[in-house]
């Protein structure tokens, strides 16, 4: 099930999807001729959110994998870096120094403000999904200013690379993702250290490396077991959940963790090289946000044989541990479960929910997927066992349904269409 744009919370890699003749042409909002206005401030801002939150050159820079973590080589911060390359597919991330031969030394700050947040090129064209844009779409309008400002005080790089390449069938899907933004973005509101907590970890894409996207079920967000690969290596990522199985730390330890990498020992695939450079208050108010998640029970490691885990349905360390457990709900009338009943659609994704009662339990099916029986817990919000979050239903004044909210961290509204 996928509850974001890709998804983000979307299939977090795009499926081979069926052929066609024709190119998909992703969907884009005209560029403007909004220039960010420079200063001090900004550009402390967009280094901070560039180098450390966003990871921007953990990928667009080549990296020295003789040192704990793989740090960017500084001569190539922003200089570009080929991700990958099997047969005829290549994912690259490219040059975005200002350079202006083979960099973003001739792209506007509209060009590159559109790209970060909406996925798509200089040139028109709909950028690899694994950009993260989906979750950068998050940055706020200040947010985004600051980092296309900084980039600009970026020393050009020359460096010629050769754009990424996918398959017919991989291309069409991929240009499938981008959507256009139109409105304003706001960030969190100041002083509201749960909020920051919870825009931090959505800008940071937490849930697309540490949600199991890619097993035969969902565990749950941010529930861990995704298999990340890079050139070099691959993990499977850690349940950052509350619960046993996952990411327990208080916050001075989730500190330490983050800024060290376990004293080194973290596999690179993990960025904390770019993580250890955020502030403590930052690193903290995400600690807080992630102990505010529904605890999903699923261990995940990566040190040992892979077994077949049930939970996610895929071979990994510790899989042996891992049992479905049927969460115990509270008792709900049968007329307002009748009420919940119905179809409800995310406005800017084409994605629909059917909810139905049989009048003792409520069930849940995305459109073509299977059915999941949805858990009580209150008697509006429901646990909803093999998607990625639980859901609340939303009622008017008589108490009907008028929509549904996924609650994670990014919070989703689907509206009742009958």
């Amino acid at each position: 099930m996928s509850f974001r744009p890709l998804l983000a919370l979307l299939a977090f890699a795009p499926a081979a999807g069926s052929p066609s003749a024709e190119p998909a042409v992703p969907r884009q909002r005209p560029l403007t001729e909004v220039r960010f206005e420079t200063s001090a401030d900004r550009i402390d801002r967009g280094r901070y959110l560039a180098e450390h939150l966003l990871q921007c050159f953990v990928c667009h820079s080549e990296r020295d994998w003789s040192r704990p973590g793989a740090p960017p080589i500084p001569a190539r911060k922003g200089a570009g870096n080929v991700l990958s390359e099997q047969g005829e597919r290549r994912v690259v991330a490219p040059n975005i120094t200002p350079d202006t031969a083979t960099g973003a030394g001739t792209w506007t700050d509209d060009m590159l403000a559109r790209a970060i947040r909406e996925g798509i090129g200089h040139d028109g064209r709909g950028l690899y999904w694994g950009m993260w844009y989906q979750s950068f779409a998050n940055l706020s309008d200040e947010d985004i200013a600051a980092v296309v400002v900084y980039l600009r005080t970026l020393a050009p790089v020359r460096n010629a690379l050769p754009p990424t390449h996918l398959p017919a069938d991989e291309a069409i899907e991929n240009a499938a993702y981008p959507r256009p933004i139109t409105e304003p973005v706001a960030g969190p509101a100041p002083g509201d250290a749960l909020a920051r907590g919870r825009y931090l970890a959505n800008v940071a894409d937490c849930a697309g490396c540490h949600t199991s996207w890619h097993g035969s079920r969902m565990p749950g967000l941010y529930g861990g077991g995704n298999h990340v690969e890079t050139r070099t290596g691959s993990a499977f990522s850690a349940n950052l959940t509350p619960d046993a199985s996952g990411v327990t730390y208080p916050p001075d330890t989730f500190v330490a963790v983050m800024r060290t990498g376990k004293g080194g020992s973290m596999s690179p695939v993990m960025p904390w090289v770019a993580f250890a450079g955020m502030t403590d208050d930052d690193l903290v108010a995400i600690s807080r946000a992630l102990a505010g998640l529904q605890p999903v029970r699923h261990y995940v490691g990566n040190v040992g044989e892979a077994r077949h885990c049930a939970v996610c349905g895929q071979e990994h360390p510790l899989g042996e541990l891992n049992r479905i457990e049927t969460p115990v709900g509270i008792p709900v009338e049968a007329a307002t479960l009748a009420r919940y009943a119905g179809s409800y659609r995310h406005p800017g994704w084409d994605l629909t929910l059917a909810i139905r009662s049989d009048g003792a339990r409520l069930y849940g099916a995305e459109q073509g997927g299977d059915e999941v029986e949805l858990v009580p817990v209150t008697a509006t919000r429901f646990l909803a066992p093999g998607w990625p979050a639980p859901i609340e239903f939303e009622a008017d004044d008589t108490g009907a349904a008028i929509g549904l909210w996924t609650l994670e961290l990014e919070r989703e509204h689907f509206d009742r269409v009958r």
